[in-house]
């Protein structure tokens, strides 16, 4: 012990390990001076009209009593243009001032309203007086319909529609066809060829809607049975010309709702129809109710007993 007391040891001075010394670097801090003052973002949207839900932006674009506001409004979106014609002409509150504009004063503004929303749709007016549309292939689409529909729906709408194929990727649907009803319930002349995407649905709305339709062209349309036939037939008694080609869901039913309630019928064809058999078209021909003057039967499932 007094060896270890008395040790005077060297004058050599030993570090310690390496968790008793470190070196750091610290570079000198430097203050950040601010010249401007801060700015908050504002982030909150501008007010729309586009949050509000469906049912009130139909009670605010049904209250466009004139051609050309209501014309302008479809052009805002297409959200608005399928909400513009989905409303009725009935549905449309006028106001005072409006109703008693004389008729040449309508003529001249709806002239210009029809431009705004549809100008490049070569409107033809025919020999009875009234607005004639022929819709083909790729144009052939629901909102091709629809502006058609608002377009001319200050005008009393279209008296003829014809539907010639249909868009591969936006096809007319049972909502193009609904619009015309909406916007058409003059409409007297209907043809649709070759548009598998239209319905039953479709016709519903045409025969509540356009009661004066006269002359109905149905071909290669599958999708219509005879619900949509039926239909018609109870609610357009105008009926004087019908002609069925290729409808395979077409059968006997409709055909009896049409000779029960169609009593002005005049023409009749009906072709490549595989439904349609005796029955159909013996009760048809043997009742009294209808004018038949013209009869064009082919491709049906049919005998000598008819």
């Amino acid at each position: 012990m007094p060896t270890l007391v008395n040790h005077s040891g060297d004058d050599e001075f030993y570090s310690g390990g390496p968790f008793c010394s470190a070196e750091v670097y610290c570079p000198p801090r430097k203050r950040v001076r601010i010249s401007s003052p801060f700015v908050v973002e504002d982030r909150s949207k501008d007010p729309s009209l586009e949050i509000l839900p469906d049912e009130c932006l139909f009670e605010i674009l049904r209250r466009l009593s004139g051609g050309r506001e209501r014309s302008a409004a479809a052009c805002v979106s297409k959200h608005w243009l399928m909400l513009l014609s989905s409303v009725r002409n009935s549905e449309i509150c006028r106001s005072k001032s409006h109703n008693n504009l004389s008729s040449v004063e309508e003529v001249k503004g709806n002239s210009k309203d029809t431009t705004m929303i549809s100008k490049d749709e070569d409107l033809e007016v025919e020999c009875d007086g009234y607005l004639t549309r022929c819709v083909e292939g790729k144009k052939a689409t629901d909102v091709r319909l629809a502006a058609i529909a608002v377009g001319t729906s200050s005008r009393g709408g279209l008296g003829k529609l014809s539907v010639c194929g249909s868009n591969a990727v936006r096809g007319i649907t049972n909502v193009g066809l609904s619009a015309i009803a909406h916007g058409c319930p003059s409409l007297r002349v209907l043809s649709l060829w070759n548009v598998p995407s239209i319905g039953d649905e479709g016709l519903f709305a045409i025969a509540r809607e356009c009661n004066s339709l006269e002359k109905l062209d149905l071909s290669q349309c599958p999708s219509i049975s005879n619900k949509g036939l039926v239909a018609i037939a109870e609610n357009c008694p105008s009926l004087t010309s019908l002609t069925i080609e290729s409808c395979a869901n077409i059968g006997n039913e409709g055909l009896q709702a049409i000779g029960r309630c169609c009593t002005k019928l005049q023409s009749l064809t009906i072709k490549d129809c595989p439904l349609v058999g005796d029955q159909g078209v013996a009760s048809l021909l043997s009742s009294g109710a209808t004018m038949l003057t013209k009869v064009k039967l082919h491709g049906l499932n049919i005998t000598d007993f008819s």
